[in-house]
């Protein structure tokens, strides 16, 4: 289950915040039914115990700005009533809110007055989706009223804006933008906000007696108070399933059809570049256009379509030092495919703690860096794109009546050439990157008032190899097909998650031996007594799964027994990722927390769990038992302590290809504080260290100091350094009948000691929350020395 949902969370160490958000637990919220609201017969709705707002209808016209004066909004019937979950969860707020709703023929209104001390309000600035710390007001609609998905809008009293598209258990995918406006306005008896969202940029059903789910959401940062429309305890699952109602809509119109998104872009790049150099300047200047379009097949379903789509991010990839046989992970930031992602997540399962599964769809597969590599000996100077070209993407996205979810997506990417010249002068031309069309097709269904979901998976590619060095490098086909199922019961404390998929691709008989011998699988180790390599082989296929049962939500305990699985012969690294295959997995959490306020700690979580994972020769390769210990003080600082004995294992990746190694039992530990994040300006740090019975060593030391000194600045400093003593680090292997006792191969390692030092520096000047400059910098350093030079024994 998510995490609970602070309005606003203050960004702490990266490190932190991930390790508490896979084990916190709680859920966003609902509520009793509010005074004076129609009473709804129960059979109509799954929650009739849920709270109702009457939308009321526009009559004239509302100028937005921040000033709830039109006739319109004095004849609205404002709620008021609004329950606490911090810091006294259930009891009523502390400040009186008043919402009122208003519905036109194409845009949805809301009207909030929070009601408070005008030196208590906290406004702030930020850019579009960036988390604040300041007072915020939100809004979600389940305009579908299908429980499972929503939108979100939030305003805060300085301005800033956020929206998002919500999942069933609260998760925010910020990655989405609609187009709509809020404007903002303080006086002496506190903040109001004004918000108009367009119908076109909500999916919803067009029924006469439309009633859509609703939740409004308040946090008042001084007081660290979090309040609810339709409240849920901490102890119960929430989301949108506990979202209250909003009724009286009337016959909703058809939404817009057609958006239209044209874009431009330039990049400079200053290099050092070798003399002689015919491809590149030391200074190279680019531009580039393109255009994605959103047309509406109907109310809930949505074409969208791009040519040429758009790569402009302001924050790159970040630098890292990989001397692993693994492929480093970057997530998707191209705003084409990160819109409506969720609706082709496969096999998700609830778990607070689970040993990881191949990902069947990664959509950075789709134009990525060409995969043939030009260089080496008689090359002198190449010219290779560094990404391929998308000619033309389509997405269908949506949700009919009935339940179904659908996702649709097919891409072309172009063949790509380079150029290179060889050492006698000679410019020829080569192919990298051949003709491929990317497909992926998701399905799901939900029921049972959405506490049940059934979906399937399908994705293909399909490359076009007709140059013959392209062909033995390239799997010419690849498909993953996948059943998943996602149930839970008793008010959803309970959760039941289970996939299963199948793998084949083909090619080649040189590139299916390939393919076997990657670092995902090593089918050719010669010690294993379950793999069968085999060089003649043209296609290969496999199978992944996995099972989970989580106690989700509760008083105090919680917790979840997970087993997952990946054959040798699977494979979705073609349009999906994963780096191992060969897996059984085995995961165990086991938690208790406190929520109710003492006077050591505002909130405390103590867990255990354990991780082992298995390959197909009964090798364990992963044997850890690990504890934390989570806090937040009375005056809102923390502290994070975590402690994992890792057991004795049989390595069967260190020799890359050869037999297994054994690696000796050790520990890593880790603590971290943060400050009160209700100051101008905090902080955090934590420690990590680890050490095994083989003197292997690893000290990481970080910090974070964000420095807020206006309503629209913010700067950010976070320093880190790691240092690390490997003994036992792969340089190469080289056959020698005379290793009798390694099976005719000498494996060849070294110790390693490893430094880096990094200052990841963010500073972001808003002016208005429409406009804002951003600065993201990393200055980076690492170095490694190599000694002691020895060989598998």
């Amino acid at each position: 289950m998510a995490p609970s949902r602070p309005l606003e969370p203050h960004p702490s160490p990266t490190k932190l915040k991930r390790l508490i958000a896979i084990l916190a637990i709680t859920a966003p919220p609902a509520a009793a039914q509010q005074p004076g609201a129609p009473v709804t017969p129960a059979s109509t709705y799954a929650h009739s115990g849920a709270p109702t707002i009457r939308a009321a209808r526009v009559n004239g016209e509302i100028s937005v700005d921040g000033k709830l004066d039109e006739a319109s909004w004095a004849a609205a019937t404002p709620v008021s009533t609004f329950t606490q979950r911090d810091p006294s969860e259930g009891a009523p707020a502390s400040e009186k809110t008043e919402v009122r709703v208003l519905i036109s023929d194409d845009a949805i209104y809301v009207g909030a007055r929070m009601h408070d001390k005008p030196e208590n309000i906290r406004p702030r600035l930020s850019r579009r989706d960036e988390p604040v710390d300041g007072d915020v007001f939100a809004v979600s609609f389940d305009s579908r009223h299908d429980h499972i998905s929503g939108y979100y809008f939030r305003v805060t009293a300085g301005g800033a804006v956020r929206d998002a598209q919500l999942s069933a258990n609260g998760q925010l995918d910020t990655s989405w933008d609609a187009v709509w406006e809020a404007k903002v306005s303080i006086d002496n008896a506190g903040w109001t906000t004004e918000i108009r969202i367009p119908l076109s940029q909500l999916a919803y059903n067009r029924n006469p007696d439309a009633v859509w789910g609703v939740q409004f959401e308040r946090y008042s940062w001084n007081k660290q108070e979090q309040d609810f429309f339709a409240f849920t305890p901490k102890r119960e699952s929430g989301g949108v399933s506990r979202f209250g109602h909003l009724t009286n809509l009337g016959g909703l119109p058809s939404p817009g059809r057609i958006e239209l998104t044209p874009y431009v872009s330039t990049s400079a790049e200053y290099l050092d570049i070798a003399p002689g150099n015919p491809f590149r300047d030391k200074s190279e200047y680019r531009g580039s256009t393109g255009l994605d379009l959103k047309y509406r097949i109907t109310s809930s379903m949505t074409l969208n379509a791009t040519v040429n789509p758009d790569f402009g991010q302001v924050e790159l990839d970040p630098a890292v030092v990989n001397l692993t046989a693994f492929e480093s992970f970057f997530p998707e930031k191209r705003p084409f495919f990160v819109a409506e992602r969720a609706l082709f997540n496969f096999g998700t399962i609830r778990t607070f703690n689970s040993g990881g599964s191949p990902t069947m769809f990664f959509s950075r597969r789709i134009g990525r860096q060409p995969q043939r590599f030009l260089g080496g000996d008689g090359i002198a100077f190449v010219d290779a794109p560094q990404q391929s070209t998308i000619a033309s993407a389509v997405k269908v996205t949506g949700k009919t009546r009935n339940g179904w979810t659908l996702g649709l997506l097919d891409a072309v990417t172009t063949r790509e050439n380079a150029d290179f010249i060889d050492f006698d002068g000679n410019r020829q031309v080569a192919q990298v990157e051949p003709l491929t069309n990317n497909f992926v097709g998701r399905v799901t269904r939900e029921s049972n008032q959405a506490n049940t979901a059934i979906g399937a998976l399908l994705t293909a590619v399909n490359r076009r190899l007709d140059d013959p060095v392209i062909e033995q490098q390239l799997r010419r086909n690849a498909y993953v097909a996948g059943l998943d199922v996602n149930h839970s019961w008793g008010n959803r404390a309970w959760l039941f998650d289970a996939s299963l998929a199948g793998s084949s691709v083909s090619g080649t008989a040189d590139v299916i031996a390939a393919t076997q011998r990657s670092s995902a699988r090593y089918f050719q180790r010669p010690d294993s007594k379950s793999l069968d390599y085999d060089p003649t082989l043209t296609s290969l296929s496999g199978y992944a799964g996995q099972i989970a049962l989580t106690k989700g939500s509760g008083l105090h305990w919680g917790g979840n027994l997970a087993y997952q699985v990946t054959s040798p012969g699977f494979e979705s690294n073609d349009l999906g990722f994963m780096r191992t295959a060969d897996r059984h997995a085995f995961s165990t959490d086991l938690h208790y927390q406190e929520n109710k306020p003492g006077k050591l700690f505002r909130r405390w979580l103590v867990a255990g769990f354990t991780n082992h994972t298995l390959n197909f020769d009964g090798d364990i390769n992963y044997n850890a038992y690990a504890s934390f210990f989570e806090a937040t003080f009375p005056d809102f600082s923390g502290l994070f302590a975590r402690y994992d004995f890792l057991g004795a294992t049989m390595d069967d990746r260190l020799t890359r290809g050869g037999p297994v190694a054994r690696v000796p039992k050790g520990y890593s530990s880790e603590l971290h504080y943060f400050s009160d994040r209700r100051k101008r300006v905090t902080f955090g740090t934590g420690l990590s260290y680890s050490r095994d019975d083989a003197g292997q060593t690893g000290l990481g030391v970080f910090a974070e100091v964000a420095m807020q000194p206006a309503p629209g600045i913010r700067v950010t400093l976070s320093p880190n350094f790691n240092r690390s003593h490997t003994i036992s680090q792969f340089i190469t292997s080289r056959t020698d009948p005379t290793a009798i006792n390694t099976f005719g191969r000498r494996y060849v390692f070294a110790s390693l000691d490893q430094t880096s030092l990094a200052l990841v520096t963010r500073a972001d000047w808003t002016f208005t929350p429409a406009l804002s400059l951003q600065v993201f910098a990393q200055p980076f350093v690492a170095s490694g020395g190599y000694e002691d030079f020895k060989e598998l024994s």
